[in-house]
């Protein structure tokens, strides 16, 4: 078995909810915000087009180097396509075409492509089904694979409402031999309609383990988040692990968003990492830039331009964010997915080949796990890790 530079690696961020754009240095690893629209078109349909660029900064050359672009399509105001493109020796190189599928206005499923740089062809990876109730409330989204030409379910999210509306339970289930529960969300509300709590729990032994994570969120008077304190829960102790800080200008429009980490021998927050957010003179953002703390002191690590077109969300969960890596192991015959799990959460960490079947499978709190490579074939591989959200991305070995 060869490695061309270890094992190549290109990995995508498809956190469901939010997301913050980031990206490790050597491994080209790129995260993207996924949004969840789609339209089908027709002779009398309104077609516009949006380029967004991300660099990351060479801190050598002190220089922004172009990393990704996404060129998405809107019909009739609503995302049509992604085509997603990294940067490879200043060459724009295919990497996934996403389209998006409405009925009545409402997204009823994501499509997904890959790029195959041997056959020179986008081919069928991913999709995800989305169910709504009565009430035109999202109520269900399947995640299903490619299998021998067939889509098959992975995992699914199940959305439950209280009797006003408002969003109470999501449970994540898995899908090996039959439908397994693996996560639940719980949301609480105060009596203006915020979200103040929100809890992570697992199932174990056939029942709802106690909550192992705990958010709480703090409001100004007009009702923007401010902050978001992450809680790791034990029993009946509560112990601080990270904090999110909202930072607003004048008109009222997000200008900063930071991440501090709690140092329980120093009893204190430090700066971790953050968000930068720049407007044009009509209230657009047109440029978002994230810093991570060295040596105490913020770097530049990715600058993200975005036309006026684009509607960003500014929920981005920097705490929350994930980089893995693959890359041959110290043991002959092996290699090792490693992520970040700085929490040491449960993840269901999957291998699958490029037919679609699953090499392996293991639920670890761990941040890295092995797998054989002995007599895995030269080709395109799938990682996924289900956790509290589903990210997912692929590596090739030659």
């Amino acid at each position: 078995m060869i490695y061309a530079d270890g094992i190549k690696f290109v990995k995508q961020y498809t956190k469901q909810i939010k997301c913050i754009i980031f990206k490790t240095n050597r491994m080209k690893t790129i995260f993207f915000l996924i949004l969840s629209v789609l339209i089908s078109t027709n002779l009398f349909s309104q077609v516009n087009y949006d380029t967004t660029y991300s660099r990351h900064w060479n801190s050598s050359s002190n220089s922004w180097e172009n990393l990704d672009r996404i060129v998405t399509t809107y019909i009739n105001g609503l995302m049509a396509s992604e085509l997603i493109q990294i940067n490879e020796d200043d060459q724009w190189i295919n990497y996934n075409l996403k389209a998006y599928y409405y009925n009545n206005g409402k997204i009823i499923e994501e499509f997904e492509q890959y790029w195959n740089d041997n056959k020179l062809k986008w081919v069928d990876n991913y999709r995800k089904l989305f169910k709504y109730n009565n009430d035109g409330k999202l109520v269900q989204i399947t995640h299903q694979n490619i299998y021998k030409g067939k889509y098959i379910d992975t995992s699914k999210e199940i959305l439950i409402y209280s009797s006003d509306g408002k969003l109470k339970e999501k449970v994540i289930q898995n899908y090996e031999e039959a439908w397994t529960n693996f996560l639940r969300y719980q949301y609480y509300y105060n009596s203006d309609d915020l979200l103040m709590d929100e809890n992570l729990a697992y199932w174990k032994n056939y029942q709802w383990g106690n909550p192992s994570f705990n958010y709480e969120c703090t409001y100004d008077e007009q009702g923007k988040l401010i902050e978001k304190t992450k809680y790791r829960v034990k029993g009946e102790k509560q112990t601080l692990l990270a904090k999110e800080e909202f930072i607003y200008n004048g008109n009222g429009n997000l200008e900063e968003q930071k991440v501090l980490t709690w140092n329980s021998k120093k009893e204190k927050w430090f700066d971790s990492n953050r968000a930068l957010y720049f407007y044009n003179e009509a209230g657009n953002t047109i440029n978002m830039i994230t810093q991570k703390i060295i040596r105490n002191k913020w770097i530049n690590d990715l600058n993200s331009e975005f036309s006026e077109v684009k509607n960003i969300d500014y929920n981005f969960e920097i705490a929350d964010s994930m980089t893995f890596a693959v890359g041959p192991s110290n043991t002959k015959g092996e290699a090792t997915v490693e992520f970040t799990n700085p929490y040491n959460e449960f993840f269901q960490v999957s291998i699958i080949d490029e037919s679609g079947v699953m090499i392996a499978s293991v639920i670890t709190d761990k941040n890295e796990i092995s797998i054989e490579t002995v007599n895995l074939n030269s080709g395109l591989y799938f990682v996924e890790l289900q956790g509290s959200n589903l990210y997912s991305g692929k590596f090739s070995i030659e």
